[in-house]
Order: C-alpha cells, then structure tokens, then sequence
C-alpha cells in the first residue's frame, strides 16, 4: 500500500510538471484530460490481453471484456467533447488581430444537409418535420420501414421533382443548424462555423442556405425559388452590413452556385461584381465524378455519394441494386455531377491526363473508364452454368490461372492475363453510352434536361451551353464578368478516389445471381441488372481494389475534377474574360490514428473532412476577414503535370 501512494504521488508530481512546462503554441493539439482518464483502462486491458499468452481461454474474459468497455467509453466520450479542445484557427487569427470584415453566406453540398418531411403517406406520419435525411431519425425510420423511406426520397422520374400522385413532400431543412452536423458526433460544417464564430461572426454576418440536394439546378428555382432565396439573401447581408459578401460552397454547391452567378447576371448584368467579394469553391466536383455514372448505370459506388463508412447500411440485404439504381436516377442531381469533356479530359483506351508512371509501366490507363468483361458473376451455379463458363476459356487460360495462384514469381502477370481475357476497353463516350442505353427513355430525358452532355450524339463531348439546357457546363461557359470578385479553390489531395471500373456484363439472364436474376424478372427488360462491378479484379498497385480503379483526389472526387479548372481552365481568357484573380490551394490528406479522432483528425483532407482541416479553415477565416489576398498557390499534387497535357481549353475543342 505504502508503494503504491508512493508511485500515485509521483505520477502525479511528473503530471504537474510536465503540464506546468508545456508551452502555448497555437498549432499544438489541446489535448482534453478527459480523453487521458477514458484510455487509462486500455493499458490495463493491454497487459490483460498479453496475459491471455499464458492463460486458458476463459481467463480472459475479464480483459477483453475491459479493452472493449474501455474503447467504447473513449469514442464516446470523444465525440461529446467540443471542438475547443483542438486547435481553433478562429481564435489564434483573432489573436495576431483579425477581425470579421465580409458578411459569410454558406451553400452546402451533396447529401449533407438534413430533408424535413411535410407530407408523406401513413407509413411516414410519424415524423411529420422530423429529417428523415441528416438525423437519427434517418436511420430509424430506414430500418422501421426501408420501402416506405426509399419512396419518400425517390423523385418523379418524368417531373423531377415531388412525387405527385403520391403527395410526397421532402423540404430541405434551414439555418446553420441543418448544415454543421449529419447526425450528432458527424460534423459537417461545424468546425468551420465554429472558427468563423471565434474571429467574431453570430447569425447576423453568417448565413446557411440551403436547398434540396436532389434536385436537377434548373429545378432548384423552378419548384423553391431558391436562386431568389439566395439573391435576397445575399443582397440584404451587403445591405446590412455595406460591404460585399464572401460565399462559401462545398461540393455540389460549387455547381449550384456557378449557376445561380449566371442566373443572376441574366437578371442584373454586374450583380457578382457588386455584390461578392470573394467566392471559396471547397472541393467542388467541376467536371463532374466518376462515381455519377457508375451508380447511374448499376447502383454501385464504391461508398455512398459522400458518407464513407455509412454506406454498410446500403447493403443488398437493406436496399437491392434495382432500387438504389432508381433512387439515384430520379436525383437531378447526380446527372449534374456526370463527367463532362469527353475522351479530352478523361483519355481514351491507351492515354489519360492522370496516368501514373507505375501504370504506363505496366501499359493500364485511366482512360478505359469501363473496362467490361463478358461471362457469368453469380455466386452459385448450377452444373449447366459452370460447364458453360468453363467452355468460354480454354484449357490453357485455366492452366495459366491454376499456376498463378502455385508459382509466386509469375502470379502477377498470369493473374493480369486471365483477368484480362475477355477485357472489352471502353472510354468514358462509351461508358456514357451504355449507361444511357440501360438506363431508360426517360432517364435520357432527363439527361438531356438537366446534364451537360448531348444524348442525341451519346457522347460527352458535345457539352451544353447556357441557356440552351439551362446547365452551366465549366469548359464552355465563361465566369461572370466581376474583374473585381476573387475565387479560391481549396480541395484535398492524397486520398485515393474513385476514376474508372471493371464491369461484368452478361447476355442471358440465367447467368445472373439469384438475387439479380429475382429483380430482372419483376422488370423484364431491365438491362441494367446485366451489368455489375466485377469485384473480383483486384491489384493494389496500380490503385485497382475490387473491380474500381482509384487516383489521386479527396477520396470522392478525382484531382482532374476539383484542381483543373482552377488550375488552367479558369485561367485562360476565353473562359475568364473579365481575367478574375484565381487561386489553388491544395491540402495533404494527412489522417491520425482511429484512437485520437474517428474522422481523421485536424489535418485529414477528403472530401467533407475537409471542412474541420485546420489549414483549410485559416485560409476561410482569411478571406472573411479581408485579408484573403495574401493567399498564393499553394500545389502539392501532379496537378501542373496533368494540365499541361490538355490543351483543349484555348480553341474550346475539350
């Protein structure tokens, strides 16, 4: 007893000391003492679980027990803790004398901000103004009733907006407070309002508006007059406060609001340059994601549009590939978000801008946007099936293959050869055709409606023009004409992000999986249930991880959609005619461990992490405060490599 006060006192002593001794620097993590007392237990769990060595199984029990206890009570007290207890740029910027100078107005992204039913049928009246997306209600009334949520957050697929026999009404939710958090513990824009909020902002200078994420741009005024919202907005925070706003987007809102400047030059020529000071594009998908097309064409996406990890409840147990399919066709959105510029932007079979020396070496390209196999990918066969599969091969592919599992040395290029058998290259015009062709007659429609590609031509290079199609398209339409307005393009770098596929497609409905074959009979003609990710291609090297090839990007979107434009396109006088100031700020994905913070951390940089990195915030804090001019380029990526092979830009061919 005696040593153990002993060694208490000590720690204690060595406690005082070292907290006594430690200096006040702003960009040191502010650790919570909290978080140390939650993860003292793991110690004793640790040499519990080294016992576990010498001890019968039973034994320990009691230890693991703790270790699991002990991680459960420290992730949870972590996420209660506020942001206070890192670093805080708000406050070190407010220190070295900044202070708030522009109005802020914030247009957020994707799926980030919560939907609030108004209307609904029986199943759905219990959550009458509750967010059946952005909440934990979300989740409940999923698992209560799967269907029934689906069909409250499906759009019509002829009118692209509500439901209309149904009397479904979704509407987006308003304030700040529907866009800093998901759901509780998964910030959004928290942090960032948080650093803005520490410089001096309240709700008088910093504005959220939002809008519904599903719907198609043109649709966005047709239905909520949101552009009228925005401008109204906009215009009264100048008027109050008598000096220009800063607007601030993520994601899918930069396409929102590039569009609403073009509405709004249509209604009064010089409103940008009047009213905005600065716009800060955060990781905007400008030419569109990869990802688009894949769930538009199978339902199938390497993770949701942009919740990462909470994308296990979009299982096919939960939500089979039809129904995601249809969900994600009668959003107007996701055709926004469809790549544009064609073979020039994206590659072609043999080249692509963003082709790393690794797979030149090993002749793969970017360029084959889908790479698509013939042959069956059901998991059970009959006898039948599997005679026919092993038909389609001869016996040397088999050998080949049998040996390159046994020889070591020869596995990978064996392995290549046998996946590559059948290989069908198709570039992202290709890719885009098969995907319209499955799609439907109205899905086309729609495409031509509301997306920036020809469908006429089945191409994505005939890109529209505003206001032919009432969609602004980055390679063809010019920034407004504000010579005096500055823009900001910061966005991550580092995280691997979904650019092209390995698809199956099969011919005879008989070849497909149970499940499939199952939802092709209740929609007879559906072609797209004949087409799958084909998860079995799998080579880390080259980026390629179960049937979806990856680049450099913010883990959602690719770097040749968010750097490009704000690296050369918006540089060059054809499209940046009044020649407005354009910078590129760019963010190393740089994570910490699991057991310091779930997301990330203060320096992780994909694509709505990004919106907590502390670097990032700064530079918005900056530019609120007036003094965003000292902001230069800042590139870290193969960015200036990747645009010096597109020269489309000048003699708009891309």
């Amino acid at each position: 007893m005696r040593r153990r006060n002993k060694q208490a006192a000590e720690q204690e002593e060595t406690a005082h000391t070292s907290q006594e001794g430690q200096p006040k620097s702003a960009g040191r993590l502010r650790t919570h003492g909290a978080v140390r007392m939650a993860f003292k237990p793991l110690q004793f769990a640790k040499n519990g679980i080294s016992c576990c060595l010498r001890l019968t199984w039973w034994q320990c029990l009691i230890p693991l027990l703790t270790f699991g206890l002990a991680c459960y009570g420290a992730f949870a007290l972590r996420s209660r803790i506020s942001a206070m207890d890192w670093v805080r740029p708000g406050l070190d910027l407010r220190a070295e004398g900044l202070r708030p100078k522009h109005p802020v107005v914030v247009v957020p992204g994707f799926v980030t901000s919560g939907l609030e039913l108004w209307h609904g049928h029986k199943c759905a009246q219990d959550f009458f103004r509750q967010r059946i997306w952005g909440s934990f209600t979300m989740t409940h009334s999923f698992l209560r009733n799967s269907s029934c949520w689906f069909e409250h957050m499906q759009l019509d697929m002829e009118t692209g907006m509500d439901p209309e026999d149904a009397e479904i009404k979704l509407r987006a939710a308003t304030g700040l407070e529907a866009v800093d958090f998901f759901m509780p513990g998964y910030h959004v824009w928290a942090k960032l309002i948080e650093s803005l909020a520490d410089l001096g902002y309240d709700s008088n200078n910093l504005v959220g508006v939002t809008y519904d994420w599903r719907l198609a741009v043109p649709l966005l005024q047709r239905r909520d007059g949101y552009f009228s919202k925005l401008k109204g907005t906009i215009e009264s925070t100048v008027s109050l406060h008598n000096v220009k706003a800063v607007v601030l987007s993520h994601s899918w809102g930069d396409n929102v609001f590039r569009n609403y400047m073009r509405w709004a030059e249509n209604e009064e020529k010089g409103w940008c340059d009047k009213h905005i000071e600065a716009y800060v594009n955060i990781a905007g998908p400008v030419l569109g994601v990869p990802k688009a097309v894949s769930a538009c064409m199978s339902g199938e996406m390497r993770d949701t549009a942009e919740l990462g990890s909470m994308a296990a409840l979009m299982t096919e147990h939960w939500m089979p590939r039809n129904t995601r399919a249809n969900l994600f066709r009668s959003w107007g959105s996701l055709i926004g978000m469809l790549p544009v510029g064609g073979p020039n932007i994206w590659g072609n079979t043999t080249w692509a801008p963003d082709d790393t020396p690794v797979m030149a070496d090993r002749n793969q390209t970017h360029g084959c946007f889908f790479s698509r196999k013939e042959g069956p990918y059901n998991r059970s066969w009959s006898f039948a099936q599997m005679k026919e599969a092993f038909s389609a091969r001869s016996a040397t592919d088999w050998l080949d293959w049998g040996i390159a599992k046994i020889s070591l040395k020869q596995r990978r290029e064996r392995r290549q050869k046998f996946l590559d058998h059948d290989i069908k290259p198709m570039t992202i015009d290709d890719a885009m055709s098969a995907m319209l062709e499955v799609s439907g007659k109205q899905f086309k429609k729609n495409v031509e409606l509301y997306g920036a590609i020809h469908t006429d031509e089945l191409s994505g290079t005939g890109a529209k023009q505003w206001p032919e199609k009432e969609f602004l398209n980055p390679l063809k339409d010019p920034l407004p004409d504000a010579p005096n307005m500055r823009i900001y393009c910061m966005y991550g770098v580092g995280a691997p992000a979904e650019r092209s596929y390995h698809y199956q497609h099969v011919d005879d409905t008989m070849q497909l999986s149970n499940e499939d074959r199952q939802q092709a009979k209740r929609n007879v003609g559906r072609e797209d249930m004949k087409w799958k990710v084909n998860v079995k291609v799998h080579d880390p090297e080259i980026g390629l991880e179960r049937g979806v090839r990856t680049s450099d990007g913010d883990g959602t979107v690719p770097l040749v959609s968010t750097g490009l434009m704000c690296h050369k396109g918006w540089r060059t006088k054809r499209l940046n005619p009044a020649n407005i100031p354009i910078v590129s700020r760019e963010y190393i994905h740089q994570p910490s461990t699991v057991f310091k913070d779930l997301r990330g951390g203060p320096l992780a940089s994909t694509h709505v992490e990004s919106l907590g990195n502390v670097n990032l915030m700064a530079d918005v804090v900056k530019v609120a405060a007036g003094v965003g001019h000292i902001l230069k380029d800042d590139i870290h990526s193969r960015i200036p490599e990747i645009a010096a092979h597109i020269n489309c830009f000048d003699d708009d061919t891309c």
